[in-house]
């Protein structure tokens, strides 16, 4: 079959640049193993010593990280503040009193662990559940996500879980999206998705959960960390500017790649803003349509990296997952060469980031585009032909490259034997 000839190459394509991947990150940040994970351990600590105080004090806090974790790497790491809104740090406080390889180690297999079990709710079959755990295993931002101890495994668990949910228990689903407000700029597509598709108890189950951990937060923090959060991320500040430089500038949003290009800033965050509409306008035409799940939540994780303000390339396990949730949901279909090689570029791209490094990064925004485009023109003519209609004709190089052309349901008498 066509579909087993498809999973066969790109199985082994895949896992060849996969491990590759692993190699690669490994030696490339051996100085610097855990690094975030150091920030946030840090981070945590200032709660459990009564030492708050550091916590939006950019400098102090990495030279406490320095002093306290100098074991930890080769040499003093420089600039890592703590930008992440308080109620995060409530989320973290029960790895605060364990040792900090113990704590990071456990919060990376907890995170990985819940993002595969939350992708099971997309994939029934034995054999779509194995190629998602080992997609999600190999994906070179799995690596760079394990390397540097992120938070992406959880974000990604809290995603997948949410909308896995909303369609049978909308309020635990809700809950599970409000949680991920801890990344503000990775939840932006979350309510455009839930207002679209009128998922109105969902969206008020997980604006309610926000408040109460913003509630919570006051509560056992108080305001001071949630004024000092505000005037970081509002007013200017050499903190931000730092920042901007260290890591903003070596990430791949859109803003990174127009400043990147030669843009002068406002015309780069003109163009964030831009891509963001466009984005959310993906996500709204998917969501109010019927289409199934998976596709949907492809389409919301691929257009979250073009519309966040600030993304790096851990955080493009966003795309990973979307790749392998459309490629487990086509196996049934078929698939052409070219639109196997797209999932495969989107899956990888991961690698060939970030543009600050890696010159055909300036290749990730057009193949996310090309990306959305092809399925959601995929699911309008699948949409045409459950329904029983004829198949909307569509001009091969207008929506999508030509090579992909036009592909619906095959039946049984179009299986080769």
């Amino acid at each position: 079959m066509a579909s087993d000839k498809n999973l066969a190459v790109a199985a082994g394509l895949c896992s060849g640049c996969g491990l590759a991947a692993w190699s690669f990150y490994i030696r490339a940040l051996a100085s610097v193993l855990g690094e975030d994970w150091m920030v946030y351990y840090t981070a945590i600590r200032t709660y459990f010593e009564n030492n708050l105080g550091l916590l939006y004090d950019g400098d102090k806090l990495t030279a406490l990280l320095n002093a306290r974790l100098a074991e930890w790497h080769v040499h003093p790491l420089p600039l890592h503040p703590w930008l992440y809104p308080p109620h995060y740090l409530l989320l973290l406080l029960p790895f605060g009193e364990l040792p900090p390889i113990l704590s990071g180690a456990l919060f990376l297999l907890l995170g990985f662990a819940g993002m595969v079990a939350a992708s099971l709710a997309f994939c029934p079959q034995f054999k779509g559940r194995m190629i998602c755990a080992l997609s999600f295993l190999l994906c070179p931002a799995t690596a760079i996500t394990t390397c540097l101890g992120q938070n992406t495994f959880f974000t990604c668990a809290l995603l997948l879980g949410g909308f896995g949910l909303i369609g049978r228990w909308p309020l635990l689903g809700g809950i599970l999206l409000g949680t991920a407000t801890y990344k503000p700029q990775l939840w932006l597509m979350v309510p455009v998705a839930l207002i679209a598709e009128r998922q109105w108890r969902a969206l008020a189950a997980a604006l309610a959960t926000a408040m109460l951990l913003v509630l919570a937060s006051a509560a056992v923090f108080g305001v001071e960390p949630w004024r000092a959060w505000f005037d970081v991320m509002v007013f200017p500040s050499a903190l931000f500017s730092q920042w901007n430089m260290i890591a903003r500038l070596n990430g791949q949003s859109i803003y990174t790649y127009a400043v990147l290009s030669g843009a002068p800033p406002l015309v780069a965050n003109v163009l964030q803003a831009a891509s963001a509409l466009i984005a959310a306008s993906a996500v709204w035409w998917c969501y109010r349509r019927p289409i199934p799940t998976e596709v949907k939540l492809a389409v919301l994780l691929a257009a979250t990296m073009l519309a966040a303000s600030h993304v790096i390339d851990y955080d493009a396990l966003m795309l990973g997952i979307a790749a392998t949730l459309i490629f487990v949901r086509s196996l049934d279909d078929g698939l052409h060469a070219g639109e196997t090689l797209l999932l495969m570029l989107v899956w990888v791209s991961p690698f060939i980031n970030p543009p600050s490094v890696f010159p055909i990064a300036f290749a990730t925004p057009f193949l996310i585009l090309a990306f959305i485009a092809w399925v959601m023109s995929r699911e309008h003519r699948q949409t045409h032909f459950r329904a029983g209609s004829p198949a909307p004709e569509v001009q091969p190089g207008l929506i999508v490259p030509a090579i992909f052309g036009p592909r619906c349901r095959r039946s049984a008498a179009d299986t080769p034997e």
